[in-house]
């Protein structure tokens, strides 16, 4: 936490400050005990204390312990004790208590007398502070020397007479003992304080500005240690991932990070050899493999390790090595020196390698020391890569690659140059650097097969992955028009010219290059069968044919569970289509589940490249469940990670799908203006992802009451739009809305009724609550309520069923406005009630505000009295005043009383009327 930056996650800690000094300016001691790791904010809780203190009036006086006065006899007092030598006898107690603090000083030691006298003497000067009182402060007290401790433990079990605070602060793995135990026998007198570290909220409040997925890496990569948390927010995305994953830095970056531990620049010489060695040893360094790093004596390292771990730097676990906080290895990783550190990870490689380390941490060694034309070193590279291409795709490639620069002779590697070559493009569009991998694929181009080939096939993922889809088609046709190809190969070429038709809304070609990849390579291969069954039944849908996805959709589901997750990495995009589909289809718990095995399969790769396509799926989904704020958490992380690995395309994708929680959060002029930032970008250029934008900005220019851009955008000729039901029942819906508020009630009933035509033989409970609520407009703007208000409702219940709760609320808004216009308000506003129920719930803050507007139209209700409410129901029932009379053990002029105030608040003059106002008004509702 900056000295001047805001105090966050505090409020607690903060209000049992305030308690102590209350407790003080009231007449009274108090003690303080400020306890937590190096960075937590001990120093930044004292001055707010002192500034607490000083407002009340207390006299201030503040010391601090530092490392290299521990030899020095209170040393942590030399500067507290200045304040309070004023006046005459204050000068002259203070006098003697500095004789003798310096007698006691220059003798080493004392006797105990000697002390007695000195504390004694501190206490008198305390007491002849001014009113109301003293606070004392002494920060770093673990550093400080054992008369210092005393004579603080003695003041806290012999408090001064005059009001006293004494606060403390120091290292929660170096606390004084003897303090500490006086502080916990005072009891009410203690305020003990450990500051916790701070939490996602509290970063967010300190770092506002800072993108929402920075500051989750910022939280990760600090551990919520505030001076961590400033440090981190000046570094890149690739540093904070960097350190959250316990990697060693950029040299560009760690330069930031030495100026943060100073403990370890001042260690001596031994020491800080072994913290050096422990760093480059790893984040679990085993103390064998430090001790051969620093080339010291395993019993040194063992010393080394304790000395550490008393100044809170390391952790010891059983054998292992484990800095306190990855921050502070990545400082001692810097402060090692750049020479040194080639030559330690050389030493830790060939441990290691002698000892039969894991290849995955060899390779990490030998990356950082391997030296040209080292030809054993390369070879380690490669065989870590190939292993690692899709669990650590980013970590693979910068084996691969170092493993090539490492021997850069054409010739070098023979004829296995070609494959390492190619996947090293894979890793790297795995990784994520997809314009590296297209720059490696292109030198693949006239290479033999099946190399060949295969690099074609990725090349053609890569320009997919960029938005390059027409390149990516031509790249993948001109492979299977050449010769033939092995079936698995010509197979997995189909799977994708069969993703490149779904991009561009062509079922039929969907449908072709999926059916056609299942004959090549049928069920033999799960993984890409299941692949190629998500996208028969994608195209499936997009064509209208419902039970046609339904049984691809089941099909690509069971082999999806049948393939192991090793197997599916390779393909794990793909499962993106099978969650879409299932999220059309309406099981919504399907969509949940695939898209979590994705996420498991992705786990460890961080920058894959199905990453950003994985997560747009997920904010979709998250959007028709309601739940806005985590699905624009969603885009924005998606946007992120498609920045990162350099795919405008997949951004824009995520700016598409964020446009619809955009419109219920924010309104349609946020949301216009972010479609047209987009549409200016020529993005995105798959048909699909586009459709999904034009769709959300005619529902926006509808919410900003503009039909006529509405209208253009859903009126374009039929055969621009997909004939399935998720595409076609909205854009009728949307064309019939549009219609029917610019006055053409024919022709939006025309529109109405078609898409319930479509979304009934569909049997899809989200499509046809679309429809009838559309239905139900058109007949409010013909003023035909009663019915209006009636679709509305049945609308909001499919809509329910559907669990697409926002679609749900709007309908019960749409019915609460027609019954008010039909006379029914005791219905209107249970509707009203229940939308803004379903608004709150989901987040749907300028829904919420356009709600508020309309229930302020909405008339008040009637206010009848639980005996005149008695009344109008039995009159309802069709008794007559006398029979309402007897049966209330009433007189008939008290029943005719009653009847005329409730003909007057209801503005009725016939007990007809009165009958159907109260039928309106109250429903089925008992009386009051």
């Amino acid at each position: 936490m900056a000295a001047d930056g805001p105090l966050v996650g505090r409020d607690a800690q903060l209000a049992a400050l305030d308690g102590a000094v209350a407790a003080v300016a009231g007449g009274g001691f108090a003690a303080v005990k400020l306890c937590g790791e190096s960075g937590i904010g001990k120093t930044r809780m004292l001055r707010a204390l002192e500034q607490r203190a000083a407002a009340a009036g207390l006299l201030v006086c503040t010391g601090q312990a530092t490392e290299f006065e521990q030899d020095v006899p209170f040393a942590a007092y030399a500067e507290a004790l200045q304040p309070l030598l004023h006046g005459r006898g204050a000068r002259e107690e203070g006098d003697a208590v500095s004789r003798a603090v310096n007698c006691h000083g220059a003798a080493g030691s004392a006797s105990s007398v000697d002390r007695a006298r000195i504390y004694s003497g501190v206490r008198r000067l305390l007491d002849g502070a001014r009113p109301p009182g003293v606070a004392l402060l002494l920060d770093d007290l673990h550093w400080a020397d054992s008369p210092s401790l005393e004579l603080t433990e003695y003041l806290i079990r012999k408090p001064p007479r005059r009001p006293t605070l004494v606060a403390v602060a120091f290292r929660t793995e170096q606390p004084p003992s003897g303090v500490v135990d006086a502080i916990a026998h005072i009891g009410p007198a203690a305020t003990q304080i450990s500051l916790p570290h701070l939490g996602p909220a509290d970063v967010d409040a300190l770092l506002p500005e800072v993108p929402r997925r920075r500051r989750a890496l910022i939280v990760r990569a600090s551990g919520g240690n505030p001076l961590y948390v400033q440090a981190l927010s000046r570094l890149r995305d690739d540093t904070l991932a960097a350190l959250v994953d316990d990697h060693d830095l950029d040299a560009s970056e760690s330069q930031i990070l030495t100026g943060l531990v100073t403990d370890i620049a001042d260690l001596d010489e031994r020491l800080r050899l072994v913290a050096y060695a422990a760093a480059v040893a790893g984040a679990h360094a085993p103390i064998d493999l430090v001790a051969y790093v620093a080339e010291l004596p395993t019993r040194a390292v063992i010393a080394g390790a304790d000395r550490l771990h008393r100044r809170g730097l390391i952790d010891v676990d059983g054998g292992l090595l484990r800095f306190r906080h990855p921050l502070v290895r990545a400082a001692a990783h810097e402060l090692a020196g750049p020479a040194w550190r080639v030559a330690a990870h050389a030493r830790a490689a060939a441990h290691l390698r002698a000892h039969r380390g894991s290849l995955q941490v060899v390779a990490h060694h030998i990356a950082r020391s391997a030296q040209p034309g080292d030809e054993a070193a390369a070879e380690v590279l490669i065989e870590a890569g190939l292993a690692f291409t899709y669990s650590a795709p980013a970590q693979a490639a910068r084996w691969l690659g170092m493993a090539l620069r490492l021997l850069p002779d054409p010739d070098s590697l023979g004829d296995r140059r070609p494959t390492v070559l190619l996947q090293y493009a894979r890793t790297l569009g795995l990784g994520g650097d997809l314009g590296g991998s297209r720059e490696v694929l292109r030198e693949l181009a006239h290479v033999g097969e099946p190399v060949r080939t295969e690099a074609a096939a990725f090349r053609a993922v890569v320009a997919r992955l960029r938005g390059d889809i027409d390149e990516a088609a031509t790249l993948l046709t001109a492979e299977l028009d050449g010769e033939r190809l092995p079936a698995t190969a010509g197979g997995k070429l189909h799977v994708e010219l069969a993703a490149i038709g779904a991009l561009r809304e062509d079922g039929e070609a969907t449908l072709r290059h999926a059916e056609r990849a299942l004959v090549l390579f049928g069920d033999d291969r799960p993984a890409l069968a299941a692949a190629a069954r998500a996208l028969q039944a994608f195209g499936s849908l997009q064509d209208g044919d419902v039970a046609g996805a339904r049984h691809h959709a089941a099909a690509a589901a069971k082999l999806a569970d049948a393939a192991t997750s090793p197997s599916l990495r390779p393909h794990v995009e793909l499962l993106g289509p099978l969650a879409w589909v299932h999220m059309q289809l309406g099981d919504v718990d399907a969509a949940a589940r695939w898209l979590d095995r994705a996420a498991e399969v992705v786990e460890s790769t961080r920058d894959s490249s199905a990453l950003p396509y994985l997560l747009v799926v997920r904010a979709a989904l998250q959007t028709r469940l309601g739940h806005l704020e985590p699905a624009i958490q969603l885009t924005e992380e998606a946007a992120a990670a498609a920045g990162r690995i350099g795919s405008v395309e997949m951004r824009a994708m995520a700016e598409a799908v964020s446009l619809r929680p955009l419109l219920w959060t924010a309104g349609p002029s946020a949301t216009i203006a972010a479609a047209d930032r987009l549409a200016a970008t020529g993005r995105p250029r798959s048909r699909m992802w586009w459709r999904v934008a034009q769709v959300s900005l005619a529902i926006a220019h509808l919410a900003a009451g503009k039909t006529g851009p509405c209208l253009e955008i859903v009126s374009g000729p039929p055969e621009s739009w997909p004939t399935g039901p998720p595409t076609a029942v909205p854009r009728d819906a949307l064309r019939a809305v549009a219609l029917a508020r610019s006055g053409d009630i024919g022709g939006a009933g025309r529109f109405a009724n078609r898409a319930g035509s479509l979304a009934d033989a569909a049997g899809l409970p989200y499509e046809i609550g679309w429809a009838t609520c559309a239905r139900a407009y058109v007949a409010a703007q013909a003023r035909r309520f009663d019915e209006a208000g009636t679709l509305a409702d049945q609308a909001a219940d499919r809509l329910a069923t559907a669990e697409a709760p926002i679609e749900a609320a709007l309908s019960r808004h749409l019915a609460g406005i027609t019954h008010t216009r039909g006379g029914r308000p005791g219905r209107a506003r249970d509707a009203l009630r229940r939308a803004r129920d379903d608004y709150e719930a989901c987040g749907a803050t300028w829904l919420l505000s356009v709600l508020d507007r309309h229930q302020a139209e909405a008339p008040p209700r009637v206010a009848l009295s639980a005996r005149e409410r008695e009344i109008a129901e039995l009159v309802r029932a069709g008794l007559t005043n006398q029979e309402i009379a007897s049966r209330l053990f009433l007189s008939r002029r008290t029943v005719e009383s009653h009847l005329s105030r409730v003909f007057a608040k209801l503005g009725v003059r016939s007990r007809t009327a009165m009958a159907g106002r109260v039928a309106a008004e109250f429903g089925a509702e008992p009386p009051d």
